[in-house]
């Protein structure tokens, strides 16, 4: 039979897991596909941590997050998609690049059943990514956010959460915020105008597993 100690010794005694207090280089990192804000966040969003992703209505704030849906799908990780309001629409997410074979896609009929959902995929474990649209903080106003930390840091999995305002608190390791998009046009004589792209300014707000502050200009990753 194992001791309590050889418990102990392998597995840590309580309260050793702080939350989001691995210094930057210990700490395993899940690659977004874009390269500005992979170098931003030193490699990426940090994994077995919740990255908030914060933005009004029509900053991009979904796009960014189908981007790194598809660069995460893209180099094999499975992921899941938590969409209490049944927004996504599969032919848009895969012209993202997305890769729908590897994306599990969860709709609750309660949006309060969202926590709920991302807390069982969490604990499943083997998913690289899983994001949450979160609703409206008044329909789940205790929102276990500590458990949700700690069962993401257990299994590894970055906990992706959206929301249009913050509120995830300081239990988020990494918090990045959507300021401004902006569209670009092309056009000259006797030529019609096109859009060129989009881009879109992001903040990094609040980061325990590197430098707050930084703000980084994304082209084309806010369709």
């Amino acid at each position: 039979m194992t001791s309590v100690a050889n418990l102990l010794h392998h597995l840590g005694r309580p309260g050793d897991i702080h939350l989001g207090t691995a210094h930057t280089g210990t700490i395993s990192r899940l690659c977004t596909g874009l390269a500005a804000l992979d170098s931003t966040l030193g490699g990426g969003l940090p994994r077995g941590r919740i990255t908030e992703l914060t933005g009004a209505r029509s900053t991009g704030r979904t796009g960014l997050a189908c981007a790194i849906a598809a660069g995460a799908t893209g180099v094999g990780e499975t992921i899941a998609w938590i969409d209490p309001a049944d927004a996504l629409d599969p032919e848009s997410i895969a012209g993202t690049g997305v890769v729908l074979t590897r994306m599990l896609w969860v709709r609750p009929r309660d949006p309060g059943n969202a926590f709920r959902a991302a807390d069982l995929l969490l604990a499943a474990g083997g998913f690289g990514l899983v994001v949450l649209d979160a609703p409206d903080p008044t329909s789940a106003p205790h929102v276990p956010w500590r458990r949700l930390a700690r069962t993401a840091e257990r299994t590894g999995t970055v906990l992706l959460v959206l929301t249009t305002t913050r509120h995830v608190g300081t239990v988020a390791a990494l918090g990045l915020e959507l300021l401004t998009r902006r569209a670009h046009w092309s056009t000259g004589a006797g030529r019609l105008t096109l859009l060129d792209g989009l881009s879109c300014e992001v903040r990094v707000v609040r980061s325990r597993v590197g430098r707050p502050g930084d703000t980084l200009t994304l082209q084309s990753a806010c369709a």
